[in-house]
């Protein structure tokens, strides 16, 4: 068999993987799919045969797998290894797909690997229309951020320049998939902005088809509508009379369990207007949740493996980007999940930063922290005493040095007074 698809997930989106597996099948079998699992497996538990450990496979050396898996929160660790895992696959297969786990198939996964036999590699842009005025339901300068190629799907057919390109995509992954907008990073994503400059025309295609890849983020632009039992996708923003199947619908930032008890929360769109049309897309994916109930409710609660010291205190995410600060001035850490004989836990522990938070802080938006006001009109009197004594010229110099400053790589120096001079650089 030439044909090949597979997920990346961490152990309690396995049953997510396993509902989008079904839902290909309903179409097309003819491919092998394969759950990358980027986490430790337990060792009591039985798991499908199409489990693949990336830990074991993917021929990421056990050093670099502990920085890694430390250096980056979840989504960066299982968005860091794709490269390898498309390289893992295409040893064997021909045509490769990745689809992210929370996808549900509407149409035929073979009409991709169709596409795939004139093409080496496939992308879907985010959005695809033109409007005179934005109506996205998130700020339309996010596309600068997190790039304009969504890589919940991404396909390759095997050929030597497909094999360079995941080479050097892997290489950067290694230390540069952090979601980080001062340092111009948004997981692995952001890189593929790079393909149309190394693929000619003819080697890439980038489907503008709006019936792939119909997500939160393009909504706004894409209307469903059913015929004859089918679903198709028109614009609903401009007035063209074209119709395309609708092939797959990526169900990305939903809340999964509570879309399994029939209720609605989008995670990562805080304004997302109410569509009625989307409302029967969750529908349908509420109720395949509910028809694999057994292998999603039996996963969805699984604790991530590497989100745990030894000791079994959380890793916060201020603790990851101070790992990373560490690694990039040359420190050496043999083991920093371990909080017994770890160096890194004894520093965090002797700085009292292995205290655990009572706020998660990831969490509040700028306008949602009790006493903000308060704290702002604070913070602001300071910065103007600052701008008494330092003078014009050096605030200036000062607020340009906290854009780096404010990064949380930029607070080694809360564990080691050495960085006090090098910590920005």
């Amino acid at each position: 068999m030439s044909n090949c698809a597979f997920t990346i997930v961490a152990k309690n989106y396995i049953g997510l993987a396993l509902v989008l597996e079904q839902s290909i099948r309903r179409s097309y079998n003819d491919l092998d799919f394969y759950i990358v699992v980027a986490d430790e497996l337990e060792k009591d538990e039985e798991y499908s045969p199409n489990v693949v450990e990336a830990k074991s496979s993917l021929g990421i050396s056990p050093e670099m797998w502990v920085e890694m898996s430390f250096k980056y929160n979840l989504t960066e660790f299982c968005t860091s290894i794709k490269p390898a895992s498309f390289s893992y696959f295409i040893r064997t297969y021909e045509k490769v797909i990745y689809l992210d786990p929370d996808i549900l198939f509407y149409g035929s996964i073979g009409d991709i690997f169709k596409r795939l036999e004139s093409h080496l590699i496939l992308l879907t842009p985010h959005i695809t229309q033109l409007s005179e005025r934005s109506c996205s339901d998130s700020p339309e300068n996010i596309w600068f951020q997190c790039g304009i190629y969504n890589l919940g799907f991404l396909a390759v057919r095997r050929s030597s320049k497909v094999m360079e390109m995941l080479k050097w995509w892997h290489n950067r992954l290694i230390n540069y998939c952090f979601n980080d907008p001062i340092k111009f990073t948004f997981t692995d994503q952001k890189w593929m902005d790079f393909i149309p400059s190394f693929f000619d025309p003819g080697e890439l295609l980038i489907i503008r088809d709006m019936g792939f890849n119909v997500a939160p983020w393009n909504f706004f632009e894409r209307k469903v509508i059913m015929r004859n039992g089918q679903f198709f996708v028109i614009s609903r923003i401009s007035n063209s009379n074209a119709e395309y199947p609708l092939y797959f619908v990526h169900y990305s930032g939903y809340d999964y369990t509570r879309l399994y008890g029939g209720s609605v929360k989008q995670c990562h769109i805080s304004e997302m207007k109410s569509y009625e049309d989307i409302s029967t897309l969750l529908n349908v994916y509420s109720e395949w949740l509910n028809r694999y109930n057994e292998v999603f409710l039996h996963y969805i609660h699984s604790t991530y493996s590497y989100n745990y010291y030894t000791n079994g205190m959380p890793i916060l995410p201020f603790h990851r980007r101070l790992y990373s600060g560490l690694i990039d001035k040359g420190q050496i850490f043999e083991n920093p999940f371990d909080s017994e004989e770890g160096l890194f836990y004894k520093l965090l522990k002797k700085r009292r930063l292995s205290i655990k938070p009572t706020l998660n802080v990831e969490k509040i938006g700028k306008n949602e922290a009790h006493g903000m006001s308060a704290n702002l009109m604070i913070l602001n009197k300071f910065f103007r005493l600052i701008f008494y004594i330092i003078g014009y010229n050096r605030y200036l110099l000062l607020l340009r040095y906290m854009r780096f400053f404010s990064r949380y790589e930029s607070q080694i120096h809360l564990l080691d007074s050495k960085y006090d001079r090098t910590n920005i650089f």
